[in-house]
């Protein structure tokens, strides 16, 4: 990291310190630094030196979605170069262009998509810009390449964008459907044809001539009478490129090869070798470890040689903090996941690493017994993981932390989970992408089962917020009109329900406030039901009815997510982004507890030492 990246670093601490110091009542904020630090590999490769010897490898690292750098390891001496760009910018993918520059695309900072590019034989210039491709588009998924252009598919209108390196025209070609949002992944073929997989309201598998401009589907009548990808596959098309440089790509009809613009069926045996690029020796890249460790791989021989590489991790944006059996805080970093504890004992932080074989974030946690529970993006993966016991993360019944597995149908974001009649996990999701429609489901821990699955409980709309009332037995869910990404939605306002979990049945259902999005944070408190709703609202219900008796403003900015409960003292607290605010559960009054300028980005742990919760990186705490 540079001294003036420190030293900016420094200032910036210092000014949330200061800031934040802001508040009403007797409380006070403290910093409690950083949890995690570790970059996500969003794709490694070998490259060439300054003499343009392919003898070094590359990794494009990217910490929390804000934050991208790129490695240059020598294999031969085992140095790491660090090349890091803006502050506030992420790289999704990486290549080796025709020129020899590595490529970078990058987001971020309201510019919207550009390239950027690393020179192997000026290396002292570190990364720099090269060209902005579209203000209109979110992200470039992939980078692909032929002689002279570099090619990237993207998110926002699912387009293709061009960059002519020669000539230095860019070029923008789509949408190619009508509800496609996302372009991932692309290849262009051996003759100049890229293709493109489009969705995710609909798949879509496309041909374009760069040339001309025209594109079509590859994709018969048939073949859309089902899916484009197989079970579990979480991408928008299955396909790559082969070492020649043809193009292939699987549909529910089995593997076809592209060539010319055109689909042609291939048997399994007939499918080309994946594209490696090779070192000077003949050797291709094999495993990428984040945490220092990768391989080099004799294709012909099967030889397999480890290296390590030693970098520095920058901080990790926190996703989610909740409180563990313990007493510790535990929570997650987002892309890459990294589970942390803080033991407020010892002011002490540990990353404990990833509970889960997914590497999105962990959205909910809920705490039975020593055991905490822990569900994660995508695919709203379970897992349990009990702190007295080593870390040694399987999926056999000694293993520690232990994953179950992805919940199944309607689940992939979940988004609130908690503890139930009969000590049963309830988890609310929203679904896959393009879909509408979330789940509830219902996990017996002792049977080691998903005993009970609701999906579309509430049609066409995602369980984003659970809570139980032990008195009733009921268990009340918060809905969101939003689907999974790129999905449209077609409810017109969030509902909250009471589900008789033993007649297993919606007992009633109601619209908090007329037109809302989703309902965010559900809590019981003085024997009646508080909930927080997308926007800046509090309402409180009746349990036994649903009636809405009172709502109510929060005082400074919009409700948190997952940032709603009741306290020890019989108060409801709740975060926004901007302030710690209290309602009192007999006559509803809602006041600020506390304004914190430096920006909360994530809930939340609420304790009898305070409330934790994450602003950007860091971990902080208001202490009563």
């Amino acid at each position: 990291m540079s001294l003036a990246r420190d030293v900016r670093s420094a200032l910036l601490v210092t000014a949330l310190v200061l800031l934040a110091g802001r508040h009403c009542g007797a409380g006070e904020f403290v910093d409690l630094g950083v949890p995690v630090h570790h970059a996500n590999v969003m794709n490694a490769m070998v490259g060439p030196d300054a003499d343009g010897r392919s003898t070094k490898v590359y990794a494009n690292m990217m910490s929390a979605g804000e934050l991208f750098f790129l490695l240059q390891i020598d294999p031969a001496s085992g140095e790491a170069r660090r090349f890091d760009g803006p502050e506030g910018k992420g790289s999704w993918h990486s290549i080796v262009g025709p020129d020899g520059r590595i490529y970078m695309a990058v987001h971020g900072g309201g510019g919207g998509v550009s390239l950027w590019v690393l020179d192997p034989a000026h290396s002292e210039r570190g990364l720099q810009h090269e060209v902005d491709l579209s203000d209109t588009e979110t992200i470039i998924w992939k980078l692909t390449a032929d002689e002279d252009t570099i090619y990237g598919g993207t998110y926002g209108h699912g387009l293709v964008l061009a960059y002519n390196i020669e000539t230095g025209r860019t070029r923008e070609y789509g949408p190619f459907t009508e509800t496609g949002t996302y372009a991932r992944p692309n290849f262009v073929g051996a003759e100049g044809w890229v293709y493109a997989a489009i969705g995710t309201a609909e798949w879509d598998m496309i041909a374009l001539n760069p040339d001309t401009g025209e594109h079509h589907s590859v994709r018969t009548d048939e073949q859309r009478r089902g899916s484009m990808l197989p079970e579990g596959y979480h991408a928008w098309g299955k396909m790559y490129r082969a070492q020649d440089r043809t193009v292939y790509y699987w549909d529910n009809d089995g593997w076809h090869r592209l060539v010319g613009g055109e689909s042609i069926a291939v048997a399994d045996d007939e499918l080309g070798r994946w594209e490696k690029q090779p070192m000077a020796d003949g050797r291709v890249l094999g495993v990428f470890d984040p945490d220092g460790r990768y391989s080099l791989v004799d294709r012909d021989t099967g030889e397999i040689a480890w290296y390590e590489f030693d970098y520095e991790a920058p901080g990790s944006r926190l996703f989610m903090v909740d409180e563990g059996p313990d007493g510790c805080i535990y929570g997650s970093s987002i892309i890459p996941l990294r589970m942390f504890r803080y033991d407020p004992t010892t002011g002490e932080s540990e990353q404990l690493g990833n509970p889960t074989p997914v590497g999105g974030e962990i959205y909910s946690m809920a705490v039975i017994g020593e055991r905490l529970f822990v569900a994660a993006y995508p695919g709203a993966y379970l897992s349990v993981y009990e702190p007295a016991r080593p870390w040694a993360f399987g999926t056999e019944p000694e293993s520690n932390p232990r994953g179950f597995g992805k919940l199944g149908d309607g689940h992939h974001r979940p988004q609130a989970m908690i503890v139930g009649p009969r000590d049963q996990l309830y988890v609310g999701s929203v679904p896959d992408y393009g879909q509408l429609g979330g789940a509830m489901g219902v996990f017996a821990p002792e049977r080691w089962e998903l005993v009970e699955n609701y999906r579309n409980l509430v049609p066409d709309q995602s369980i984003t917020a659970l809570a139980h009332d032990p008195r009733t037995g009921l268990v009340f869910g918060g809905t969101g009109i939003a689907g999974g990404g790129g999905s449209t939605p077609t409810a017109t306002e969030a509902v909250i329900y009471a589900w008789d979990p033993v007649e297993k049945r919606i007992a009633w259902q109601v619209a908090p406030i007329e037109g809302s999005a989703g309902v965010t944070g559900l809590t019981l408190a003085g024997g009646k039901l508080f909930a927080s709703v997308k926007g800046d609202n509090v309402c409180v219900l009746e349990p036994s009815s649903g009636e809405v008796i009172d709502r109510r403003k929060v005082p400074n900015g919009w409700v948190h997510a997952v940032a709603l409960g009741t306290h020890s003292d019989g108060s409801v607290y709740g975060l926004t982004g901007s302030c710690i605010y209290r309602v009192a559960p007999e006559t509803h009054e809602v006041s600020e507890v506390a304004h914190f300028d430096g920006g909360i980005s994530c809930g939340w742990a609420l304790t009898d030492d305070g409330i934790y919760f994450g602003s950007g990186t860091h971990l902080w705490l208001y202490r009563w």
